[in-house]
């Protein structure tokens, strides 16, 4: 049992590396035996919350349209659909995608794909687009602001404290707000941001 254990450990962590590196296949692999991440634990469900809360709060009540990058099962996404009219969760999982489809969501439709996909289609553009705990698995942080940017009237982002020393750079400026959100289990920042 130890060393099926070992080697699943050694599995995840072996695509956990490359879908870092920008590698869709590893991220489709991870979603083959259920929730790699572990979202549907307390700590996260704090998480969704509480990034719902700061988006009714502070970015405003109701949207016409959200796009979720990275909604994985759509579990963030049920909290999401409750600030919208319609929302889209994209992610490169179709393991993912097929679980978060069976969630029957009303005014939600889901979908393959990616940012730097969704930001080269011309018309495509959104009142939210959320990418919250994904920007880790892209190589350009600065290139997925941009993009966030191109299909986004406002964008929030959120990503864990072990990951503030890369990601805050980008993040910089008087044109971005934050919050810290925090549990027992985590702590995360919130960035979110308005085109002008």
């Amino acid at each position: 049992m130890r060393a099926v254990k070992s080697l699943r450990k050694y599995w995840l962590r072996w695509n956990v590396d490359r879908a870092a590196g920008g590698d869709p296949a590893a991220m489709n692999r991870l979603y083959l035996f259920g929730d790699p991440w572990k979202l549907d634990s307390p700590g996260e469900h704090f998480r969704f919350q509480e990034t719902a809360r700061i988006i009714r709060e502070k970015i405003g009540q109701r949207f016409g349209s959200i796009l979720e990058i990275g909604c994985g099962e759509g579990l963030q996404t049920g909290y999401l659909a409750a600030l919208a009219d319609r929302i889209v969760g994209l992610d490169p999982s179709a393991h993912a995608i097929k679980r978060a489809s069976a969630r029957h969501i009303p005014n939600a439709s889901f979908a393959v794909g990616d940012l730097d996909g969704c930001a080269t289609k011309p018309d495509t553009r959104f009142d939210l687009v959320t990418a919250c705990e994904v920007l880790y698995y892209m190589n350009d942080f600065e290139e997925a602001r941009e993009n966030l940017n191109k299909v986004a009237r406002t964008c929030l982002v959120t990503y864990f404290k072990g990951a503030y020393e890369r990601l805050d750079p980008c993040f910089a400026g008087e044109n971005f707000h934050s919050e810290i959100i925090k549990n027992a289990e985590c702590e995360w920042k919130v960035v979110f941001w308005s085109q002008s």
